[in-house]
């Protein structure tokens, strides 16, 4: 089987989507897959996949919305390919479909194009976006301000996204199977798509190869950066509610400009940018608990699994796929989002463990998620996807 993926850029950079899209490739290749890869970022450093041949796609503009010239190579790798699998790029499937007549699997790993910034969160409301008398307009002016974009960036992004982004849709109704990371996720997708009934299938996202952790530390961590989805204004109101009663500190990542800035420092809170590979294990190191106040439906956050790979204890936000990992172990701490208060107590509760319970409890915690997933159980049914479309 010749299975063509389509990807803006791959991991390590991108997120969750970038990384799952690597662990499957891996796995569809120990399987006797032939995989090639076409993506659009210009990076050099993708060791990862350095024994791999990438081909680059060579685009006008940025983002969903750039324009795929048709090139001489890009028609190779269609003719070549039994199934193409795209995880960005759903303005070429038409092509796909009419010119190439191959079938198209979608990788979902948001929401979008259900929704136009791919959350289905409600800024105004704070909550889940309801399917009828949405205000796109509203959510994404306030989603783009409140990740620090621009008024004229913002303006460009509400124009762009109420308009063009409107047909996206109809682009993803032209593949033959979806694939969703999690129950939580299609649900929610389907509800907010009309007239939806693509073959869809949920498929939970690999898991990483990651030893468990020494625990040699009593703090806490949190690696969710400024988005503001992913929460840090709600833990900044629990933690200033509990800070003084422990002596514990919170390594924070992705901060961008407010790294290593002083008033952060003052009430226990060590704020980083992005950190290397050995940076990030000796921040794992020294937290007995990661923190994850999401307040949208993530799909299946990796951060989620890290942790508990990590055998460390978890607090988090009933959100999308997080229940759907972690709820039941004994090591996890889950909260409603948006409430600081039941963080308040989480975090009382968790820095009262003392470190030995700590660890314990964190070994619960990988024994449980690995014996929830199986990463051969995954490719395997997604190998079965690619054959049911290819026919």
């Amino acid at each position: 089987m010749n299975v063509l993926i389509l990807s803006e850029t791959l991991w390590p950079e991108g997120s969750g989507g970038e990384l799952a899209t690597y662990l499957y490739t891996r796995l569809l290749i120990e399987n006797d897959v032939d995989v090639k890869l076409a993506i659009s970022s210009a990076s050099n450093h993708f060791k990862a996949w350095s024994e791999l041949l990438i081909y680059k796609i060579p685009v006008l503009g940025h983002g969903k919305y750039a324009i795929i010239p048709m090139f001489k190579k890009l028609g190779e790798l269609f003719e070549w390919s039994d199934v193409v699998c795209c995880t960005d790029f759903f303005q070429i499937i038409p092509l796909i479909k009419r010119a190439f007549k191959r079938p198209v699997v979608v990788h979902m790993h948001s929401y979008f194009p259900a929704c136009p910034v791919g959350s289905l969160y409600n800024f105004k409301e704070k909550s889940i976006c309801e399917s009828d008398g949405r205000n796109c307009v509203s959510c994404i002016w306030y989603y783009e301000r409140g990740c620090l974009k621009s008024s004229k960036q913002a303006l460009a992004s509400m124009l762009l996204n109420s308009t063009v982004g409107r047909h996206f849709l109809n682009f993803l109704k032209l593949a033959d199977a979806l694939v969703f990371v999690s129950r939580a996720q299609k649900d929610l997708f389907i509800k907010h798509a009309s007239n939806f009934s693509i073959q869809s299938h949920v498929i939970y996202n690999p898991l990483p190869k990651l030893s468990h952790a020494p625990l040699q530390g009593n703090d806490l961590g949190y690696f969710g950066g400024l988005n503001p989805l992913k929460g840090f204004h709600i833990l900044l109101k629990a933690w200033l509610k509990v800070h003084h009663k422990h002596q514990a500190r919170i390594y924070a990542t992705k901060m961008g400009r407010l790294a290593n800035l002083e008033s952060l420092k003052k009430i226990g809170i060590t704020p980083y940018g992005r950190l290397d590979e050995s940076l990030y294990e000796d921040v794992y190191s020294k937290v007995k608990a990661v923190i994850f106040p999401s307040i949208w439906q993530e799909p299946l956050p990796y951060v989620v699994s890290e942790t508990l790979l990590r055998g460390r204890l978890l607090i988090a936000s009933r959100v999308g796929g997080v229940p759907e990992t972690a709820e039941g172990l004994k090591g996890t701490f889950i909260i409603e989002p948006n409430d600081a208060n039941s963080l308040t107590d989480a975090l009382d509760q968790v820095l009262s463990i003392d470190r030995s319970e700590a660890s314990e409890l964190g070994l619960k915690n990988r024994e449980g998620i690995l014996r929830k997933f199986d990463n051969h159980k995954s490719v395997n049914e997604l190998i079965k996807v690619f054959e049911r479309v290819i026919g």
